[in-house]
């Protein structure tokens, strides 16, 4: 039970990053559930759909490295894990800003 986080943590963010994989490989918009209520006009469809998948790739990358380091040490992992999801979700904000 004591690496029970970790090996949730690694299967979810896999399966996100899985998702986002395939996201980007096919630039399939209508994989975002919610495209009919989006209020912007987007130009590109494609591109908008990578850029997405770009960054919940960054964003689930962080548990997923976490998960990786908590299977040594659940206390590093937990450290490495806040410190992952801070790097990722700035990351994401000059990700998303620098491509829109």
């Amino acid at each position: 039970m004591e690496y029970g986080f970790s090996i949730i943590m690694f299967c979810f963010s896999g399966a996100i990053l899985l998702y986002a994989g395939i996201m980007a490989a096919t630039k399939d918009i209508n994989m975002l559930y919610w495209r009919h209520r989006h209020s912007a006009k987007m130009h590109d469809k494609k591109a908008y759909a990578v850029m997405v998948a770009k960054i919940l790739a960054l964003t689930a990358s962080a548990p997923f490295i976490g998960a990786l380091v908590g299977l040594l040490s659940p206390l590093i992992g937990g450290i490495v894990l806040v410190i992952a999801l801070i790097a990722s979700i700035w990351l994401g904000v000059k990700l998303f800003y620098y491509e829109a």
